[in-house]
C-alpha cells in the first residue's frame, strides 16, 4: 500500500522536491514533519477507499443474487417463485394508480387494491417523499406459437406517508385484498448536541445530528437579537437539547421541541428554554424574559447581508443616495416574514421598490419588505398578520440587481437604522408563573448534566 502511495506522488512530480527539501538542514525538522503527515494523509485516504470498494462490491453481488425461478413441461411456463420488490420514492405528479399499472399487473387487481385501500387511507393523500412499495410475482406464458404473455400478481402494497404510519393492502388466500394500518411504536429521548461554529450554523447543526426543521426552529428563535452575518464568528459554539423521537429498532424518525438551545458569541452565552404558559408553548432567556420581541431583526432566513444602512452609491442610478434600509441577499422565492404583528396597508408594485409589502405594527412602527418575486396568497391589504407569517417571496423586481429582500423600518414616518432597533420583550414572567418557569428551567438544566441522555417515555 505504502508503495502505491509513493509511486502516486511520484507521478505527481512532488517526489524529488520533497527529497531536496529534506537535505537542506534549516527545514529539515519541518520537512520530515510534513511530509510524514502528507503520507498517513494518503494512506488513509487509500484505505478509507479500499473499504468503500469493498462495500460497493459486496452491495452488488447482493443485487445480482440470481431469482429462483421454476419451468414448467416444454419450457412453456416461467414461474419466478420468488417476490419482486420496488420500492418508489414519490415525486411530483406521480400517483399509486400509476405505479401499481407499471408493474403489469391487472385493471381488476389494481382497483381491487386501491377500493381496498381507500376504506382506511385516500391514495390521493400520497405526497412528493413518500415511500411506496410494491410486491409481486410474475408468471410468463408461451403458446405453441411462442408467444409471450405476463401474468403479474401483486402480494403486498405498503405506503409509508410519515415515518411513524404504513398502510398496507396484502393479497389473501383466496385472491381478495385486506387493508391494514400499522403505527410505529416511539420512543422519546431528550438527546444533547452541540458542536463548534466552521462552516455556519444551520450546517455545522445538521451535521452534528440536528435535523433541519430544530435548526431552522433554532435559527428562527435567535433571529431576534442575532445578525447572523456579523455576530456570528468562526469557533462560536451551539448546543441544543431536543426531544427526539426513536422507533423500537433504535432508527430515528424525528425530532419534536427544542427544550434547549445556546449560542456562545465571543465567550457571551445567549440561552433560551421551552416554557409552556397557558398551554402554548413559548421560550425565554435565563431570567424568564421571552425571547420573542416586537420586531425581527431578520425577517429572512439563511440569508445575508449585502447592504447596510446609510449613504452609498446606488448600483443602478450611478450616484451617492440614502439607503434607507438593510439588503438581504437570498435565492429567488425564500419566504418573507412579517417582522412584527400588524395590519398590511400596501401590498403591489410601487416604483423602484418593485413588489411591495407595507405593515404598520403600532401607531409609530411600520415596515416594508421590497424586489419580491411573489406575494403570500393567504394575505391582502387589510389583512392581519402575526410576526413569523410568509408575507411575500424574495426576488429581483424592481431597481435591483440581484434576488435580494430590501427591507425597512419606519419610525413616525422615518427610515431608521434596521440594525440599532431595540426591540421590546413580548411577555415577561412574574410570581408564580415565575417560580413555574425556574422549575421547569431547573428540569431541563438536569438533562444537559445527565450522560447518556434520559429516555423520557
Amino acid at each position: 500500500m505504502m508503495k502505491k502511495i509513493i509511486k502516486k506522488i511520484n507521478k505527481a512530480g512532488l517526489l524529488d522536491t520533497i527529497e531536496n527539501i529534506i537535505e537542506h538542514r534549516m527545514f529539515q525538522p519541518v520537512a520530515i514533519a510534513i511530509v510524514t503527515s502528507f503520507i498517513v494523509f494518503n494512506a488513509l485516504f487509500y484505505v478509507k477507499g479500499f473499504i468503500a470498494d469493498r462495500k460497493e462490491f459486496a452491495e452488488q453481488k447482493k443485487a445480482s443474487r440470481p431469482i429462483k425461478i421454476t419451468i414448467t413441461e416444454g419450457g412453456k411456463v416461467i414461474d419466478f417463485n420468488e417476490m419482486q420488490i420496488v420500492e418508489h420514492r414519490v415525486k411530483n405528479g406521480d400517483t399509486l394508480l400509476k405505479y401499481l399499472i407499471a408493474t403489469g399487473s391487472s385493471e381488476a387487481d389494481v382497483f381491487a387494491i386501491l377500493a381496498e385501500m381507500k376504506k382506511i387511507y385516500d391514495p390521493k393523500n400520497i405526497t412528493v417523499g413518500d415511500s411506496v412499495v410494491v410486491k409481486y410475482k410474475l408468471k410468463i406464458n408461451y403458446d405453441d406459437n411462442g408467444t409471450e404473455t405476463k401474468n403479474v400478481v401483486i402480494g403486498e402494497v405498503k405506503v409509508i406517508p410519515s415515518p411513524e404510519i404504513e398502510i398496507t393492502v396484502a393479497r389473501s388466500d383466496d385472491g381478495t385484498y385486506k387493508a391494514k394500518e400499522v403505527k410505529q411504536h416511539l420512543t422519546s429521548a431528550i438527546v444533547k448536541y452541540s458542536g463548534e461554529i466552521n462552516n455556519g450554523l444551520y450546517v455545522d447543526g445538521v451535521n452534528a445530528g440536528i435535523s433541519p426543521t430544530s435548526m431552522m426552529n433554532m435559527i428562527g428563535l435567535y433571529a431576534y437579537d442575532i445578525d447572523f452575518q456579523r455576530d456570528l464568528q468562526q469557533g462560536d459554539k451551539f448546543e441544543m437539547l431536543v426531544e427526539s423521537f426513536y422507533t423500537d429498532s433504535g432508527r430515528k424518525v424525528r425530532d419534536g421541541s427544542v427544550l434547549y438551545s445556546s449560542l456562545t458569541l465571543k465567550g457571551r452565552t445567549i440561552e433560551i428554554y421551552e416554557h409552556k404558559v397557558n398551554g402554548n408553548v413559548e421560550y425565554f432567556d435565563g431570567k424568564g424574559n421571552s425571547v420573542k420581541k416586537s420586531l425581527l431583526r431578520t425577517p429572512v432566513n439563511g440569508a445575508r447581508i449585502s447592504s447596510g444602512f446609510g449613504f452609498r452609491k446606488h448600483p443602478i442610478l450611478g450616484y451617492s443616495k440614502l439607503h434607507k434600509g438593510i439588503d438581504f441577499a437570498a435565492p429567488s422565492g425564500t419566504p418573507i416574514f412579517a417582522a412584527g404583528n400588524g395590519t398590511i396597508i400596501f401590498m403591489g408594485r410601487h416604483g423602484g421598490y418593485g413588489n411591495f409589502v407595507k405593515i404598520k405594527h403600532t401607531s409609530e412602527y411600520e415596515t416594508q419588505y421590497g424586489h419580491a418575486s411573489a406575494f403570500s396568497k393567504k394575505f391582502r391589504v387589510g389583512s392581519k398578520v402575526k410576526q413569523g407569517d410568509v408575507v411575500a417571496y424574495v426576488g429581483s423586481t424592481g431597481r435591483s440587481t440581484g434576488p435580494h429582500l430590501h427591507f425597512e423600518i419606519l419610525y413616525r414616518g422615518n427610515a431608521i437604522n434596521p440594525a440599532s432597533v431595540k426591540s421590546v420583550s413580548g411577555i415577561k414572567l412574574a410570581g408564580a408563573e415565575l417560580i413555574r418557569f425556574n422549575a421547569t428551567k431547573e428540569k431541563i438544566d438536569g438533562y444537559r448534566k445527565k450522560t447518556p441522555n434520559e429516555i423520557k417515555r
